[in-house]
Order: structure tokens, then C-alpha cells, then sequence
């Protein structure tokens, strides 16, 4: 999609408040997670395809990132220490998954995903393995994935989720947060680790801003939790946006 139209679209979406509608067409070739659906499997000849396709994305990923959008990450610091974690980002780019591996590791990141990402074929034999846990199905699945995403993080995983919802390519501002992830920090205790996009510079070069974490609040039940985490993340979010903009963030109105 050109640029002029794309950014027509996203301010007519933006002017409506529909901040989580995806203008993208998103395809029917993809599998819709059930109860039988096996996020991580064990045997050994699968983890041997996660370590190559891993592989893979650590080899290329940095140079592709690079070379495409000049990426770097910016306050790798705040990563110290995190063992287990979930971890936020802005959804602004078609492969802004290779982003957020570049900031928090290739070989413990997992990310989610609506379910029409989970493609058939190559693509999405790769994107498994390196790690994509698809959202969406039936209570079996979900309790599933609850299970899944519970051992991850047992075992020190970072999992990754865009809590905007839609992908907006090159969009600067932050958009309204859904709580979904941060539920899931306050339910396992574990702290969230947000990360903001920026588009920086003459050649608006990606930088991944790796903000401060968000510990759960021990003695706080875990809607407030969720609540209280993910109202933190969005003043990180537009203090970032700000601060590298240099202006206040403000929506376009109808």
C-alpha cells in the first residue's frame, strides 16, 4: 500500500477512534487454534526446527532491521535482571517482531498474535518455530494457551504483545491499550516490560525504546494490578512520544 493512502486511512481511523481496526487485508489461508492445537511441542526433531529457524532470525533479522529501517535499541539496561516477563509493544511495522527479538533476545522470545497471522505453508511453519503463540479460538484453546503461557514464563521466556490490537505501519503516536496482556502479568506475578517504537532522525530510523519494568503490586488483587500496570505503560508510552517528538500527544478529532 502507498504511503499517501495508508496514512489517509490510518487518519480517518484515527479521527473515528477506531484504534484497533486493522486496514490491512488479512488473508484466509491461516489455522484457527482449537483444543487438539499444540503451541510448544517437545519432541525433538520440532526443537531442532526452533533452533535453526531461531537461528535464522538472529543471523538475519539484525542485518535486515538494519539495512531496512536502521534499527537500533535504546536503553538495553532495563532488561537487567528480567528472567520471566511479559512485554509490550506499539504495532507499527509488518515485521516489528524481529524488533522486539533484537531488544529482549532471539532464543526466549515468544510472540502473540491474532489468529489470521497464523499462516499455512512456509511462512507460517517458520514464524512457529521461532516462536509465534497464535490468540483466539474456543475456551479449549484458550485455557491452552493459558497452560502454554504459564510454563513459559516459568522457565524464563519473555512473551511479547501488542496491546493496541491493529497494526498501523509508521504510526507515531500511542494508541489505547487493551488489558489483556497485563492481566496475564498480574495472574502469573510477573513484571512487564515495555517497549515503544520510535521513528527517529532526516531517515526516521527505527529505535526500540526499552522502558522501565512494571512489577505487579504484591497484596493487590489482580484486576487493579492489571489496571494499575496498564495505565504505567501508557504514561511510559506518551512521556517516550514526547519526549522524542517534541510535542504533546494529541489525536486528530472528527
Amino acid at each position: 500500500m502507498r504511503k499517501n493512502k495508508r496514512n489517509r486511512l490510518i487518519n480517518r481511523l484515527e479521527a473515528e477512534g477506531a484504534f484497533d481496526v486493522d486496514y490491512l487485508p488479512q488473508g484466509k489461508r491461516y489455522i484457527m487454534p482449537d483444543g487438539d492445537y499444540k503451541y510448544v511441542r517437545t519432541n525433538f526433531f520440532y526443537r531442532l526446527s526452533c533452533i535453526f529457524c531461531r537461528t535464522v532470525t538472529f543471523l538475519l533479522g539484525p542485518i535486515l532491521c538494519f539495512v531496512r529501517f536502521g534499527l537500533k535499541v535504546r536503553d538495553k539496561k532495563n532488561l537487567k535482571g528480567i528472567n520471566g516477563a511479559i512485554c509490550v509493544c506499539n504495532h507499527v511495522s509488518i515485521v516489528d517482531t524481529l524488533f522486539v527479538k533484537q531488544a529482549v533476545g532471539h532464543y526466549r522470545s515468544y510472540h502473540t498474535g491474532a489468529p489470521h497471522n497464523n499462516k499455512k505453508g512456509l511462512g507460517g511453519f517458520i514464524m512457529r518455530r521461532a516462536g509465534f503463540l497464535p490468540l483466539g479460538g474456543g475456551f479449549a484453546a484458550q485455557k491452552k494457551f493459558n497452560l502454554t503461557l504459564e510454563a513459559l514464563l516459568k522457565n524464563g521466556a519473555v512473551v511479547n504483545f501488542y496491546p493496541e490490537e491493529a497494526l498501523w505501519q509508521h504510526y507515531e503516536k500511542p494508541r489505547p491499550l487493551k488489558i489483556g496482556a497485563f492481566r496475564y502479568a498480574a495472574k502469573f506475578g510477573v513484571p512487564v516490560v515495555p517497549l515503544f517504537v520510535t521513528f527517529e532522525g532526516k531517515h526516521k530510523r527505527a529505535v526500540v525504546n526499552v522502558l522501565e519494568p512494571i512489577y505487579p503490586d504484591v497484596g493487590t488483587d489482580d484486576k487493579r494490578n492489571a489496571e494499575r500496570m496498564m495505565n504505567i505503560c501508557f504514561e511510559q508510552w506518551k512521556r517516550t512520544y514526547e519526549r522524542v517528538y517534541g510535542k504533546s500527544l494529541a489525536y486528530i478529532s472528527e
